[in-house]
């Protein structure tokens, strides 16, 4: 069987936070959901090939063989109404400003040449609206679903102020090849036993989209991130390389300081640790363990 349906309007996005290699990054605001979204458009990429045509010498063409066109993925533009520093964190690397509160709160962005759009990625999901009449008597609202497994190159385009609405552009995204998205970190649609599930069949590393619809109801949009996995408890020392932690799937503190607090994050030997090893923190910043402390830097 076969169903056909119709997708209209969109409804919420979610962007999750990627490694550079597409596999989901455990993070403690890996994860935005939002509804401050006015559009996202896809552009499909394709490699045309080659044309080959031969003549002979009275100009009569004996050869001629056009290559069939290649998708190499899709380029995408975000347009935003609503300005949420954890997104845009995600889709174009922009560093984060913080309010000088105890608990610090990010309220804004930077952009600069430092950043490296190539360190990271992001998956995208789409959800969308399907007409009311597409239900069945006894059958529950569905939803049109999209994912876009690994994107990257997001960066902050032309934006004019005025006397009017400031709408923010991320332009420049790409699908890749690569993706270790798998089925995904999240349920995004029910089984056959109406049990929340993650994808039925992973997407492959060569996949740039996948459309389907879903019974299930799409997340809750909510200004900033939120984590993605668990915090780590404990750093374990490689010598001469950055520090494995655990648990698996866990997210480094967010800094120094954060790392020296009461739920301090345990080092592994408790030892003064080799010269070379180091934990590197969500901020990008780097520390290692002195024996007593957590100290900035690699270990001397």
């Amino acid at each position: 069987m076969t169903q056909c349906y119709t997708l209209l309007r969109g409804r919420v996005l979610r962007a999750t936070k990627l490694d550079n290699c597409g596999n989901v990054a455990p993070s403690s605001t890996g994860t935005v959901v939002s509804e401050g979204v006015i559009t996202v458009a896809l552009t499909a990429q394709t490699r045309e090939g080659t044309t080959i045509e031969l003549e002979n010498s009275a100009g009569k063409l004996m050869v001629s063989d056009i290559p069939v066109p290649q998708i190499t993925g899709y380029s995408a533009v975000a347009t935003f109404l609503q300005v949420d520093p954890n997104l845009y964190n995600l889709l174009a690397g922009l560093p984060l400003v913080y309010d000088d509160a105890t608990v610090p709160e990010a309220i804004g962005f930077d952009v600069n040449s430092d950043i490296d759009l190539d360190s990271t990625g992001v998956g995208l999901e789409l959800w969308t609206g399907l007409p009311s009449a597409a239900c069945e008597p006894g059958e529950t609202q569905k939803y049109g679903y999209m994912l876009l497994p690994f994107l990257k190159g997001g960066i902050l385009g032309d934006f004019t102020w005025e006397n009017g609405a400031i709408n923010f552009q991320i332009t420049g995204m790409q699908t890749k090849d690569g993706s270790g998205w798998g089925v995904g970190p999240y349920d995004v649609l029910l089984d056959n036993a109406d049990a929340p599930s993650p994808l039925l069949t992973p997407v492959s590393n060569k996949n740039h989209l996948r459309v389907f619809p879903t019974a299930l109801a799409p997340p809750e949009p909510a200004c900033g991130g939120v984590p993605l996995g668990a915090e780590a408890t404990t750093a374990t020392e490689v010598e001469g390389a950055e520090a494995t932690l655990t648990p698996a799937n866990s997210y480094p503190p967010e800094n120094l300081a954060d790392a020296n607090t009461a739920t301090l994050l345990t080092a592994s030997p408790a030892t003064a640790w080799d010269p070379g090893s180091y934990v590197e923190f969500e901020d990008g910043s780097v520390g290692h363990w002195d024996g007593s402390t957590w100290v900035a830097g690699v270990a001397p």
